[in-house]
């Protein structure tokens, strides 16, 4: 079985083997693995088997989880390496980290680092008014040097850089860059990401062999400079420098140079580059401090990139992920109106996005009697998309010449509320017509009143006769009864329609649609259909659409 490899912010790392089915995580002591972090929620997320492997699933959590840097919307498949970050923990798929790096607390800043730089000053300075070292002027062979070296550095660089590489393969080799070019013992590359965010290790180099099994102690107070104040920190002896030596553990390491800058994009700072001398004699000097914040500079530039290139390319995979579920949303939906010769019905669904959580449908219970359904269920986009499609699938199964209404809708009611998370919920509305007499029998759960229009243009509703489905867990029904006698016109709807706003603020309203119907009696459903959406055009004007909208019109033939 896979291990999970588990990093909390403080204390020592650990490993916990994963077993079949599904394992818990969070801040509750129930859960198969507890993470005591103030970021993590209760039932944080869950590991879950998945097909050949495992994958992570978020449990609906206030802060998330994220793999690899992305937000998870759906249970994702994990891969060996896969960097899971609950909370401020982050937990390692089946691979330890090589080397764990380990932020500690330090003494207040102290006036006498060897050199504190604010970042902006060094990206603005040109090379030729940059000095050798902190205490001395350079002389006009030292200017042409650091010119030549940081030119050429850059120059190398930039090209290096030029050509698109994947986030995880180019930040591997922005650090092999700098490696390259300045001598260091070891070097972090940190990125924030997580909700809060926080400082992340995307790459680790250690260069001395003796080092690799060390973990690297990263002193806050540093970062903070250069995360916070956005400057970029030398120290060039940490083992006597006052703002150290209350950190036995760093001067046992032998630390003597210290470099720490931003990784800043032109628009803001994203992380951090931290790097450090153990073992060479020499320490960093100014020289080495300018030309990795130059360094810095370009490869955040490169890494924003790359960020953007990815989420495009993620947009664009979405969008065509949304348009076949669109395409296949549209199939759930009525191909084509009902023809009776006592009816005429017709059916329309906009939704407010590409994929929506409105539902409509005729379903044909015997030789009389035709079941007519409206749903909603709360909120847009994939995830109601998702449970309409569920809710359809339910109520076909259940709808047959044998079924009773009320224990119908109890049905549904209950495979709403284990099938969907704690604010989840379905307005619904059916109605069993017998095409004939014209009989109604329905039931209203929490769904907007259906208007019956009178052939005088007389309004009557049908209200609701029990809670939303899925509110509760246990719900009864009432089934109520009325007859939609000839020339009436019934006409169901979802909020998203009725409750569209003009420039004004002012909700369209129920009392409009039935104003449309009785000015227009003698129309067929279709036609007033259209009349119906013209009339919410002219009232919305250029106001955008906030909620899918579904409209069906029901007219007994005299």
């Amino acid at each position: 079985m896979p291990t999970l490899y588990i990093y909390p912010k403080q204390g020592d790392h650990y490993a916990v083997p994963l077993k079949a089915g599904a394992t818990g995580l969070g801040r509750a002591a129930d859960n198969d693995i507890p993470l005591p972090d103030p970021f993590c929620s209760s039932h944080h997320a869950l590991i879950v088997s998945s097909d050949g492997g495992f994958a992570v699933k978020d449990g609906g959590s206030k802060n998330g989880t994220f793999v690899n840097g992305k937000k998870i919307l759906a249970p994702t498949d994990l891969k060996p390496g896969d960097e899971i970050l609950i909370g401020s923990v982050r937990i390692l798929y089946d691979r330890p980290l090589r080397t764990n790096v380990e932020l500690t607390d330090a003494p207040a800043p102290a006036t006498n680092l060897n050199t504190i730089i604010p970042m902006r000053e060094i990206l603005a300075k040109p090379a030729s008014r940059m000095t050798a070292t902190a205490s001395a002027p350079a002389t006009d062979a030292d200017r042409m040097r650091i010119e030549h070296r940081i030119f050429s550095v850059l120059s190398e660089v930039s090209q290096a850089l030029v050509l698109h590489k994947p986030l995880g393969e180019l930040l591997e080799h922005v650090m092999d860059l700098i490696s390259a070019h300045l001598s260091m013992d070891r070097g972090v590359m940190m990125l924030k990401e997580g909700n809060p965010v926080q400082l992340i290790p995307k790459v680790i180099r250690v260069n001395a062999k003796s080092l690799r099994n060390q973990k690297i102690e990263v002193s806050r107070s540093i970062i903070a400079m250069a995360f916070d104040q956005q400057l970029s920190v030398l120290t060039s002896d940490a083992a006597v420098d006052p703002r150290f030596k209350a950190r036995e553990s760093i001067i046992d390491s032998g630390i003597h140079s210290v470099m720490c800058v931003p990784l800043w994009n032109n628009k803001e700072i994203i992380g951090i580059i931290y790097a450090d001398r153990i073992s060479f004699l020499q320490e960093f000097t100014e020289e080495d401090l300018r030309l990795l914040t130059l360094l810095a500079n370009v490869a955040a530039i490169k890494i924003e990139n790359a960020i953007l290139i990815e989420q495009s390319i993620e947009k664009e995979k979405m969008e065509r992920e949304l348009e076949l579920a669109a395409r296949i949303q549209k199939d759930f939906l009525p191909k084509s109106d009902p023809s009776c010769a006592e009816l005429d019905i017709a059916g329309k669904n906009i939704p407010c996005l590409q994929v929506g959580g409105d539902y409509y449908d005729f379903l044909r219970i015997d030789d009389r009697r035709l079941g007519i359904t409206v749903a909603d269920v709360a909120g847009k986009g994939v995830s109601a998309s998702l449970l309409m499609a569920s809710l359809r699938a339910a109520l076909q199964s259940e709808v047959r010449p044998d079924y009773r209404l009320p224990d119908m809708a109890v049905k549904l009611n209950g495979f709403v509320h284990r099938s969907s998370a704690i604010n989840s919920f379905i307005t619904f509305f059916f109605a069993e017509l017998d095409r004939t007499t014209g009989e109604l029998a329905y039931v209203n759960a929490g769904h907007n009143a259906p208007l019956v229009v009178g052939r005088d243009g007389g309004l009557r509703t049908l209200p609701s006769t029990g809670l939303c489905l899925g509110m509760l867990p246990e719900m009864a029904y009432e089934a109520r009864h009325d007859t939609l006698a000839p020339g009436e016109v019934m006409i169901l709807y979802t909020d998203g329609l009725s409750e569209s706003r003009n420039a004004a603020k002012e909700e369209y309203g129920a009392d409009r649609l039935a104003d449309v119907c009785r000015k227009l009696p003698r129309s067929t459903a279709r036609e007033l259909m259209a009349a119906i959406f013209l009339d919410l055009e002219a009232f919305t004007g250029s106001s955008p659409a906030a909620d899918d909208r579904t409209l069906v019109i029901v007219r007994r033939i005299a």
